[in-house]
């Protein structure tokens, strides 16, 4: 939401609930947002080349936007000089209604700048935004893919709306809206409110609405905070108060009452029944902050902290409870979560084989002789290379008739190199065809680009083209699949995973084997460093039912059946498992610090990091075959904070880089690898580990140094001392 909406201040002022302030008096205040190219995920030059080409993007109008007529579309243009202005023409299109003719005449070829007049009667929650072209260079004898027809929609081009902002409909029916609207173009902002002294069943109940509200923002993105008591939070956030009544000093001050519940003596009370809510009885509220048109408060409490998980729990349930509407729900007495869940795939390669749709991906289809690119971004977490295991890639496509078969072919591509090319040769067209590809194991890695291009040529394609009409299509079904073959490895431990899926925490959207493990007494540093990690966990997975994810306070007595996310800080090291620790130690007089992890088998290994202290380091071990423990250390609180706006930041967390661990930078803003000890620690401490693989460990962990003096040595004992002894016995 633009930060131009209402600034008013509301904390403090919850006394107006009671009052019945009536929002829609608040006085209106005009709004702008810019919305370029690049929010709508183009990121460079719009080329549309050939004689007949279109561009379509995508946007959104909120439900809090009264847009006004002065809304418009600011166009930058180029074109070819040789186009035929009688002939050649780009045309603008909202919801495939042309908005804008524009003749591409020699007069409009370099640099054009056009304001063009957002209709706003035409303008639905989600629309297209299409940039359509005809054009010709000549009117006789014309090759159809001639390098002179081309036209540029430049990066400058951008969308302006002008709008009232609209109170939204506050109401647990359509929780998590409008904190989480997937309408708006600026990411969703919440600041959690807890006690200083939060049990660690209030801590889950934060990790879970967390969650919840991640998964619901998805590819939106969602940045929270926390703080300890009272709420303080910003014009553009909304709040979210978690905690009993006794210990959250934000829920006091709601002036004793809140509709059908008041506090009476630390405890919520049903003012209709006039009996306190059962010690297992949570109570979720939601309700417009006074004063401002675009800020909510969701409460999760309770009289016990039992009762707070349980209203988050409640709250979280999917689907949801038929009791969740209005401003309020109570928790029936005697409720627990289901105990059955319906399972759904992961969205990743592992060992088994995925279908497209299981992986996310519809299906697909473009047309015309200059089709774009179709692209699939494809997670794979299991390790193919010397493992014994086999991908396929399984492709079912089509294509329209009318193709010349000399010229017409799909190719594929898997991170930037090609794997087929299959030629399209019957002039009718196909309808389904099928075929197998085996994918190089050199070539697959955690991420991976799949790229599919059909070139759908012309049947006149060589010949001298006057008039033709281009309907050429292809397209990929999404019965498609990576089918695995064999039993691949593992690549854990690898922080670099969490990059791709968030595996292995990802495996089950429930989180059903996920723990979460912070400080007696964590800060709240700690807490926006959890509140990071569970936002990319949840955008990374789909809910279907309930979330199970533990929580614990202090690390006395961790789970041995789950994956463990682990928060400490320095002074925490005594209290891990056995494992990897990390330990600052000065490097001498350099600035450098050396950081050192006590192995398992014994030991410990160097690499020397960039900060010191200041950062947070991301280190992961195995637990066995399939389980982790991921810690998160920092001794200052830059460095948790470091970590929370990685786990946040799209373009930051892309950087997390294969290995064992990797340090979050408070000085540089990026990630800094520790090199030289992902392959000795890894083989030492996964499961399946061979000799092969321990010894090529041992030549990678090698100085280059020692390499090249090694080399130097063979090729002196190998060549040079033989032509010697040669030379010599001919004397």
């Amino acid at each position: 939401m633009s930060k131009a909406v209402l600034k008013r201040g509301w904390a403090g002022s919850l006394l107006a609930i009671s009052l019945g302030l009536g929002l829609n008096s608040l006085p209106s205040m005009a709004a702008t947002e810019v919305v370029p190219l690049k929010r709508l995920k183009i990121n460079d030059v719009i080329l549309l080349p050939t004689v007949s080409s279109q561009y379509q993007a995508k946007f959104t109008k909120p439900k809090t936007w009264q847009v006004s007529p002065k809304s418009a579309v600011y166009l930058e243009f180029q074109h070819s000089i040789e186009l035929q202005p009688h002939r050649s023409w780009l045309q603008v299109m909202v919801n495939d209604k042309v908005i804008k003719h524009i003749p591409l005449t020699p007069q409009n070829a370099e640099g054009t700048k056009l304001t063009i007049p957002l209709p706003v009667g035409l303008l639905q929650d989600f629309n297209t935004l299409n940039f359509r072209v005809q054009q010709h260079y000549t009117d006789h004898c014309e090759d159809p893919l001639d390098k002179s027809l081309w036209t540029q929609i430049l990066p400058a081009t951008r969308m302006v709306f002008d709008y009232q902002p609209v109170v939204p409909k506050v109401d647990l029916g359509g929780f998590p809206y409008p904190i989480i609207d997937e309408l708006t173009y600026s990411p969703a902002q919440v600041q959690y409110v807890v006690d200083q002294a939060a049990s660690d069943k209030e801590l889950q109940a934060l990790a879970l609405v967390n969650v919840h509200l991640a998964q619901q923002a998805q590819e939106h993105e969602l940045k929270s905070r926390v703080v300890f008591g009272r709420s303080s939070a910003a014009p553009d956030e909304h709040a979210v108060w978690i905690g009993t009544a006794a210990h959250l000093a934000a829920v006091q001050s709601l002036a004793g009452s809140v509709g059908n519940y008041a506090l009476q003596g630390g405890q919520w009370v049903n003012k209709q029944s006039g009996q306190p809510l059962a010690s297992d009885q949570g109570l979720v509220l939601f309700f417009q902050a006074p004063g401002s048109k675009s800020q909510t408060v969701l409460v999760v409490t309770g009289n016990t902290d039992e009762a707070v998980l349980k209203a988050a729990e409640y709250l979280t349930l999917r689907p949801k409870a038929s009791t969740l509407a209005g401003g309020s729900a109570e928790v029936p007495i005697g409720w627990n979560p289901p105990g059955t869940r319906t399972a759904k795939v992961p969205r990743f390669v592992e060992g088994q084989s995925r279908t497209f749709r299981e992986l996310g991906f519809d299906i697909q289809e473009v047309h015309k002789i200059n089709a774009p690119p179709i692209t699939y971004k494809v997670p794979v977490v299991s390790k193919f290379h010397k493992s014994g295991g086999k991908l396929w890639l399984d492709l079912n496509y089509s294509y329209s008739p009318q193709l010349n078969p000399e010229f017409s072919s799909l190719e594929l591509r898997l991170n930037d190199v090609s794997i087929a090319n299959l030629p399209l040769t019957n002039p009718a067209g196909e309808q389904l065809l099928r075929a197998s590809i085996p994918v190089a194991s050199e070539l697959i890695h955690p991420r991976n680009e799949l790229v599919a291009q059909f070139h759908l040529m012309p049947d006149k394609y060589g010949w001298c083209v006057d008039n033709y009409e281009d309907n050429a299509w292809g397209k990929i079904l999404d019965d498609s699949q990576f089918r695995v073959e064999g039993a691949p490895g593992s690549y854990l431990p690898d922080v670099g995973l969490l990059n791709s899926t968030m595996y292995p925490y990802s495996k089950a959207d429930n989180m059903e084997g996920v723990h979460l493990a912070v400080p007696a007494t964590p800060s709240v540093a700690v807490l926006d460093a959890l509140l990071g990690f569970t936002t990319r966990l949840g955008r990374s997975t789909l809910a279907d039912t309930d979330l199970r994810l533990s929580l614990s306070k202090g690390f006395a007595s961790l789970p041995g059946d789950k994956n463990l996310a682990v928060f400490r800080e320095s002074a925490d090291a005594a209290a891990l498992p056995a494992g990897a620790k990390l330990v600052w130690q000065l490097s001498g007089s350099s600035l450098m610090q050396v950081l050192k992890l006590a192995d398992p088998n014994g030991g410990t290994i160097s690499g020397e990091t960039a900060e010191l202290g200041q950062g947070a380091y991301l280190e992961q071990y195995a637990l066995g075959p399939d389980r982790v423990a991921s810690v998160f250390t920092a001794s200052k609180p830059a460095g948790f904070l470091a970590l929370g706006e990685l786990f946040e930041s799209d373009a930051q967390f892309e950087t997390l880089a294969s290995g064992f661990v990797q340090q979050a930078s408070t000085l540089q803003n990026q990630l800094n690898p520790v090199t030289e000890t992902r392959f000795h620690v890894e083989e030492k401490n996964a499961v399946t580990g061979n000799w092969w693989d321990a010894a090529l460990s041992w030549v990678k962990g090698l100085s280059w140094s020692l390499i090249i003096w090694g080399l130097v040595g063979a090729f002196f004992v190998l060549i040079i001392l033989p032509i010697l002894v040669r030379a010599l016995f001919r004397r």
